[in-house]
């Protein structure tokens, strides 16, 4: 593997950052005139490819990059996407994934997609290996989990399935960042919230117990709930913060008690009905009671997926099938990139015996999944450096 950047390669990869792709796909040509050997430009230019969505152009530039250097990680990732997302490649896509979980062993996605890559191929028994061996590094990955869900669905049934489903939910953040923004609170505190240091009035104990929240320091937004409800113990507001306190603590009764008296004071209240909602959600044979409850915060929240998205799987758990898949598919209206809505819909096609539309929901969720993560300039920049050291 060669030293050291050029010019021309440096240049295409500013474009290529900064969101330039024509200009950044020119940048990478002229580096290639200048010397084909270097396995950064064709992984670049396979990663712009993708972008556009050229699957056999960049099917094309990362196989020369494996070429010239086997060990060039974001290439097999490139190559392992373009391969997935171009369909009908399943045979080819098991061997580049397995490639680079070998390239880079401890890269959890690698696992998550040839665990997928298996499925697709029918090989169930080495997919859910893999999605367990990717659990085994990370053990918070939610697509790993989602997907032993989809698994469990077909061989199970959904009253097996149904906990892994939400197990995965609870996993995914997007789940937490529904709270906050019901609550308003969008951004987690530069610096600890200083009691010390808030206003003693209603609103400015209430904000910095929310900013708390999102910081997860759940002692000071304890207390800085506590003495609102030491002034007013019916204020709903502080009840519903204290609801979801203890529902991060997994106190479900405590959780359940706040977010009852919250909503006996006010029945709108959106973050009082997250929280009551999630507490059902957990408990076995409340699934009728959770969708009554998110029913009643889709009327007050509509325009957040993930609202449906708990609805849908609260259907699910009474076996309306029907409905839940409307609900998750106004879930992916309003949020495509959203991978729990995704594989959701991939459950509810599958009751149906829609395996097509379930493979392509499951193919969707990894596309969105992996965009998020920006996986490719991870693995890029590794790679770079260990051929300037």
């Amino acid at each position: 593997m060669m030293g050291g950047r050029p010019t021309a390669l440096l240049t295409a990869e500013e474009l290529a950052r900064s969101g330039a792709v024509g200009a950044a796909v020119e940048a990478c040509y002229e580096a290639l005139a200048l010397g084909d050997r270097e396995p950064r430009i064709h992984a670049l230019l396979a990663h712009l490819m993708l972008e556009g969505d050229f699957y056999d152009q960049a099917i094309a530039e990362a196989t020369k990059a494996i070429e010239i250097d086997p060990d060039c990680s974001a290439a097999y990732l490139a190559l392992g996407l373009a391969y997935d997302r171009r369909g009908g490649m399943s045979d080819q896509s098991v061997l580049v994934w397995h490639e680079l979980a070998e390239v880079a062993p401890d890269l959890v996605t690698a696992h998550v997609q040839l665990g997928e890559a298996f499925a697709a191929a029918a090989f169930e028994d080495d997919a859910v290996a893999s999605w367990k061996r990717a659990l085994e590094l990370d053990a918070k990955e939610a697509r790993a989990t989602y997907n032993l869900a989809i698994a469990s669905l077909k061989r199970e049934g959904m009253a097996l399935a149904l906990p892994l489903f939400r197990q995965a939910g609870e996993l995914d953040p997007s789940q937490d960042e529904l709270f906050f923004t019901l609550l308003g609170v969008h951004e987690a505190p530069a610096e600890p919230i200083d009691i010390e240091r808030v206003k003693p009035t209603r609103e400015a104990r209430l904000g910095a117990a929310g900013l708390a929240l999102r910081a997860e320091d759940l002692f000071t937004a304890a207390d800085l709930v506590r003495l609102v409800l030491d002034e007013d113990p019916d204020d709903p507001e502080a009840l519903a913060l204290a609801a979801y306190a203890y529902l991060k603590q997994e106190a479900a009764n405590e959780s359940m008690a706040c977010a009852l008296r919250a909503l006996s004071l006010d029945p709108e209240l959106p973050t009082a009905l997250y929280c009551l909602g999630v507490v059902y959600s957990r408990r076995t044979g409340l699934n009728r009671h959770a969708a009554r409850v998110f029913i009643a915060l889709a009327k007050r929240a509509g325009t957040h997926a993930l609202v449906h998205v708990l609805l849908a799987e609260s259907l699910l758990g009474l076996q309306k099938f029907e409905a839940a898949g409307k609900s998750y598919r106004l879930g992916v209206r309003l949020d495509p990139a959203c991978v729990r809505a995704r594989f959701g819909l991939a459950a509810s096609h599958l009751t149906e015996g829609r395996f097509a539309e379930a493979q392509w929901e499951i193919r969707r969720a990894a596309y969105y999944d992996t965009k998020r993560q920006g996986l490719f300039w991870r693995l890029y920049d590794e790679y770079a450096g260990a051929g300037e050291d």
